[in-house]
């Protein structure tokens, strides 16, 4: 007894000292490394404590996975006030290999976001074949393990690397050329040549200026293909080029509205309006809006400031291509960078 005692005693402190920082609901963490697994032993899942320092009970309402392997585990009913709960975060590593990272976004009643959780592992594939082991593929004979690399957010005047796994299916040696980086912030480290039957590790290098002004995302589409070869998928890379501001209960909350395209009576060219609000008690700063080649924002200048629940509308031109979305970075610290998905009716 004395034991749970001073367990929920150091939690509680815990938290108080994160909602200081986060708001009325504080996470005893927000990443969590399961070390080294295997993909045959299936999922594993991690508790992540969640406290309400408010005076007023809250829900959790809904869980959005970066991807379809992570999911959570929302607890039923209301959290009151100086209780606590669990959200238990589920990683499904099939189909993995090498070291994973993912996030899920858990969002409290009113549509009000805590923030991301993220997890991490260095997952061991089981043994099958290579088709099976590595299910994408990019050329003749030639499989990888993922379909695409993203970096998240990066670290500004600094290289980070990701990797991910290649193998020869063939009855033949191959010599791998490396295409579509070229001009681009990312570096491809490669093995040149594959055996027949021969797996290799392939790394992947973004580096970053640090310049603080630059807001961007960037973007690459590389090619692994064996000499002479045709490429017949692209592995997509990117990464958000950013600066985050610090987690507070003083910090700004971006909050916006759809973006549908449709063209006037009198006009051919689509437009429409993206409402941008702030629910926090602070300035929000709209560091950048990146727009898809063929839409423009007149409007838009740099360093733009909306004060504490105020909002603005921003009128949107042009012809955006399909499945395409504007980025806006701002100060916001739960969402520094937020993409919108662009409707045209």
């Amino acid at each position: 007894m004395k034991r749970a005692s001073l367990f929920l005693a150091l939690l509680i402190a815990a938290a108080t000292v994160l909602s200081a920082q986060e708001g009325p609901a504080a996470f005893d963490t927000r990443e969590w490394d399961f070390g080294a697994i295997r993909e045959a032993d299936g999922p594993v899942r991690h508790g992540f404590q969640v406290f309400n320092s408010s005076p007023r009970a809250f829900r959790l309402e809904r869980a959005i996975p970066g991807c379809s392997c992570i999911s959570a585990v929302l607890p039923k009913g209301e959290i009151g006030p100086g209780e606590s709960a669990v959200v238990e975060v589920v990683f499904t590593p099939a189909g993995a290999a090498g070291t994973v990272q993912r996030s899920v976004e858990i969002y409290a009643s009113g549509g009000r976001s805590l923030g991301m959780l993220h997890i991490k592992a260095d997952v061991m594939p089981a043994d099958r074949s290579i088709q099976e082991r590595y299910p994408v593929v990019l050329a003749d004979g030639l499989y990888a393990s993922r379909a695409g690399i993203s970096f998240g957010y990066l670290e500004r005047g600094k290289e980070t690397g990701k990797a991910f796994f290649v193998a020869n299916a063939s009855d033949k040696p191959m010599q791998v050329e490396v295409a579509g980086v070229a001009g681009t912030p990312f570096r491809v480290v490669c093995p040149p040549t594959l055996e027949s039957g021969g797996e290799a590790r392939v790394e992947v290098w973004c580096a970053t200026p640090s310049d603080p002004t630059l807001f961007a995302t960037f973007r690459a589409s590389l090619r692994l293909t064996p000499k002479g070869g045709k490429a017949l998928r692209e592995i997509p890379l990117s990464g958000l080029c950013l600066t985050a501001a610090p987690e507070s209960d003083r910090a700004p909350r971006l909050r916006t509205g759809p973006l549908k395209l449709s063209k006037g009576f009198l006009s051919h060219t689509p437009s429409g309006t993206l409402e941008i609000s702030n629910d926090g008690p602070t300035d929000l700063v709209l560091h950048q809006i990146e727009l898809p080649q063929g839409l423009s924002c007149p409007a838009f200048r740099r360093e733009m400031r909306i004060g504490p629940g105020e909002s603005v509308k921003l009128d949107i031109r042009g012809t955006a291509p399909a499945d395409s979305r504007v980025t806006l970075f701002s100060n916001d610290p739960l969402r520094p960078a937020k993409e919108i998905l662009i409707q045209t009716i």
